[in-house]
């Protein structure tokens, strides 16, 4: 077409347009009513109203369903879920979009992304990287705060905004990031990795504004989850809106709704720091003057005191009892006490001296009494055995045999046995006859009994 074809143109405006294509929609019976089936994604309310997307692999259209259709729902809408419909094609005019007109509505299913999403949750779960004892307590005066974000969404602007007039004292460190798409995992990964090796970082924000499931899938990550439960220092998840869950969520010590939040988590206001200040300088100020007070108190009350008012008596009682423990201390010094015990002992070695001499001289005496009184005594007893020998020896001369032989008499011996009668003797025995000076053998040849 030329120009001059153009110039003889009818040209629509752009209402005209969407009236002519919201016209189409209207007389086309085949979207009238329509039966669609597939993922809720997007989903929002507003008052007793739905709004979301419907998705499949390929394509999404956007959807609307008004009150009182609302109510006829027996399950919660969240993003994932897979439903089938009916509905009617709308044409928004005003914008040249058209969406579908929901009436009904039944559950059909779990989309496959918000399964896996479910399946990791339950793993991670049962490993214990939600348990309560590994979150960390957010510190009340950070200095550093890092944050992983787009450097160029609205997440990183709510959160530096937020953070300089709550508590301008703190460093924003940030390390951008890819927050959306397949790439972004590893981003993510990366940046944690990098903070992790500044060891002046007292937080961390991870996070990004609000958005589809699918948009926020990447923090659905495992890897990811995992890298971010070794954080050394507290953790803050701030991905979407209030109704958005993420794995991140769970696994980091603190989750907030939205970035804003996570900054207003992160820090203190300011103005509630100076209200703690002011409290704490008037306690302060209350109680060194309470302080001083009692201190001047206390003077006075010392001052006035008896022992103040009355100094020199007391001085000069204290004096004489000084003296007077001084001349205890005197003659109680060790000093003194060698000096009399020095004398003591002197005493005692005269004493000992002298009576040593007098117990010597009388041990010697009783000595030299019973010396003599033994020698007496050794006399008389040896001159007592001397005739008690005397008397034995005598009678051991008188009674014995051989003596008694030298007068005649004989010993008679049958064997070895001394015959003392008659009756031990028969005729024809051989007998020994012992003499003083011999023994003879004979044979008994006749006895006479008388």
């Amino acid at each position: 077409m030329n120009n001059e074809e153009l110039k003889q143109a009818r040209f629509l405006s752009v209402s005209a347009l969407n009236r002519y294509i919201s016209y189409k929609f209207d007389v086309d019976a085949h979207l009238q009513t329509v039966y669609l089936e597939g993922e809720i994604s997007n989903f929002k309310r507003s008052g007793r109203n739905f709004y979301f997307s419907i998705k499949d692999e390929f394509s999404e259209i956007s959807g609307m369903m008004f009150y009182p259709n609302t109510m006829s729902l027996d399950f919660e809408p969240v993003d994932g879920t897979i439903v089938q419909m009916v509905g009617k094609i709308n044409v928004y005019e005003k914008r040249g979009t058209y969406s579908i007109i929901v009436k009904k509505m039944i559950q059909a299913g779990i989309g496959l992304l918000y399964q896996q999403f479910l399946d990791l949750k339950d793993k991670l779960q049962k490993e214990g990287l939600f348990d309560a004892k590994y979150k960390k307590p957010l510190p009340e005066y950070p200095e550093n705060i890092a944050v992983i974000t787009s450097p160029t969404g609205e997440a990183i602007n709510d959160i530096t905004s937020t953070i300089r007039k709550r508590y301008p004292l703190a460093n924003i460190l940030l390390y951008p990031s890819l927050v959306q798409g397949d790439d972004a995992p590893l981003d993510l990964i990366r940046n944690l990795r990098l903070a992790y090796q500044n060891d002046k970082i007292d937080c961390l924000i991870i996070g990004r504004g609000g958005g589809s499931f699918e948009d926020l899938a990447c923090f659905n990550d495992e890897t990811l989850a995992r890298v971010l439960f070794e954080a050394p220092f507290p953790t803050i998840s701030a991905v979407g809106h209030e109704g958005d869950y993420t794995i991140c969520d769970f696994v980091a010590s603190h989750r907030a709704p939205t970035p804003t939040g996570a900054a207003m988590l992160a820090t203190k206001d300011k103005n509630e720091i100076f209200e703690t200040i002011s409290i704490f300088s008037q306690r302060l100020t209350s109680g060194i003057r309470s302080y001083f007070k009692n201190i001047e108190t206390r003077y006075d009350n010392l001052k006035m005191s008896y022992g103040l008012d009355k100094f020199d008596q007391l001085l000069n009682v204290k004096e004489n009892q000084y003296n007077i423990l001084n001349e205890k201390f005197k003659q109680f010094s060790p000093d003194k006490i060698i000096e009399r015990q020095e004398k003591e002992l002197v005493y005692n070695i005269k004493q000992l001296n002298t009576n040593f001499e007098r117990i010597v001289y009388g041990l010697e005496d009783k000595n030299n009494s019973n010396f003599n009184s033994l020698n007496d005594n050794i006399d008389r007893y040896f001159e007592k055995i001397k005739n008690k020998y005397q008397l034995y020896n005598n009678k051991l001369v008188l009674l014995n045999p051989l003596n008694i032989m030298e007068k005649g008499y004989s010993v008679v011996y049958k064997g070895s046995d001394v015959v003392s009668s008659i009756d031990n003797i028969n005729i024809d025995d051989e007998i020994n006859v012992k003499f003083i000076d011999g023994t003879v053998k004979a044979k008994v040849l006749n006895k006479n009994e008388e």
